[in-house]
């Protein structure tokens, strides 16, 4: 729920009045499982009557079930209108108070539980619900990492793509067409590649594109140093066992110095727009757009360098930078490719694409020992 974190296994005890014996204390096991169908079950076993378990499908029918075997043991201890007896009388106030309730008395809502139960491994699931009609659960002590929130809806994603991709008749061949349909075709490629540069230019622009001078003077130095060698000479595009052609590289390449500048044709987003959805119609199967800034996109589908071979890794060697450098006609803004590790040479240069996750995935055969096997 919006308030508590209710895991199946969960395990507790806990002492209240006896639901057998009137006016006497027992100790309760309380337990949260899965049932048959999948969904939540609460579980008040109490220890004077182990044989009469209290089941209910959420945590306050649980409790109220309870709470009605309480009040029934104990009717003959209450006035029940006498208002000359010492004995006690029933609220006859509606109004809200505060006291004991189903998630208290499991220990949902202490403080101490709270903190452990937002502690626990896989926690950001309640974070990113599987229904859209499931509440979102506000963290009070813990919060998930973003990386873990992302990392879960990777991981969801890929598993929904798998059983979009399953073959229903158990042969490949029968399938035909459907399973290209059902995977998206080229046209995920080129939406997730767009889209893939439009958060590269949120991060960039954020944090690394307004740098201070003395950042921009060592990226100026860097990039005349690098654009003073020929690309031939550092570069090289080969097959590569990841994906059709790879992008290697001829010579060692210390961590965070520059590999290649990403380049191509300059436009404007709304050209960028319209080329995007002409390669989608025309079957170019993929584009190469990244965005400059928040009015230019660089597109190296029809012309650009060999960066464009560049293959995504989950375990990528490179990262990419939008930096300020000077130019024959001022000022301008780049995007280049840096290490960031100790790169030697024959070593192919790998880059994470970033690409959203969306209802259907692509499939990853970077080989990496933390690849999750989609590229979102």
């Amino acid at each position: 729920s919006v308030d508590y974190i209710t895991p199946p296994g969960y395990f507790a005890t806990r002492i209240f009045w006896s639901c057998v014996e009137p006016r006497k204390r027992a100790v309760y096991i309380l337990q949260v499982s899965e049932n048959d169908d999948g969904g939540a079950e609460y579980s008040i076993i109490p220890g004077d009557n182990a044989s009469e378990k209290i089941s209910g499908p959420t945590i306050t029918a649980a409790y109220s079930s309870l709470m009605e075997r309480v009040k029934k043991v104990n009717a003959s201890y209450f006035s029940h209108g006498d208002l000359f007896t010492t004995l006690p009388m029933s609220r006859r106030s509606r109004k809200k108070t505060f006291g004991l309730n189903g998630p208290q008395f499991f220990g949902f809502g202490l403080n101490h539980i709270r903190r452990r139960l937002e502690s626990l491994s896989g926690v950001e699931a309640v974070v990113s619900p599987l229904k859209d009609s499931s509440p979102s659960y506000r963290f009070c002590f813990v919060q998930p990492s973003v990386d873990a929130i992302r990392d879960l809806q990777r991981r969801r994603a890929a598993f929904k793509a798998e059983l979009a991709l399953e073959n229903i008749s158990g042969c490949a061949r029968t399938e035909g067409i459907k399973a290209v349909a059902r995977s998206g075709g080229s046209g995920r490629i080129t939406r997730a590649l767009v889209r893939s540069a439009e958060e590269l230019a949120g991060d960039t622009n954020a944090s690394s594109s307004v740098t201070k001078l003395s950042d921009r003077n060592i990226y100026q130095a860097k990039y005349k140093k690098m654009k003073a060698v020929p690309m031939e000479q550092r570069l090289v595009a080969r097959r590569s066992h990841i994906h059709g052609w790879g992008l290697f590289t001829k010579i060692d390449i210390p961590k965070n110095d520059p590999i290649v500048e990403y380049m191509g044709e300059v436009v404007r987003k709304p050209i960028a727009d319209i080329r995007e959805k002409r390669y989608e119609i025309s079957g170019e199967g993929s584009c190469y757009m990244f965005r400059l800034d928040l009015h230019r996109v660089i597109d190296a589908t029809m012309i650009g360098c060999m960066a464009r071979f560049m293959n995504h890794s989950c375990s990528s060697n490179s990262f990419a930078r939008v930096i300020s450098v000077e130019t024959e006609y001022g000022q301008d803004k780049k995007i280049v490719v840096f290490a960031n590790r100790d790169i030697t040479a024959g070593e192919e240069i790998t880059y994470d694409y970033k690409f959203p996750v969306e209802d259907g995935s692509l499939r990853c055969t970077c080989g990496a020992p933390n690849c999750i096997g989609r590229l979102n």
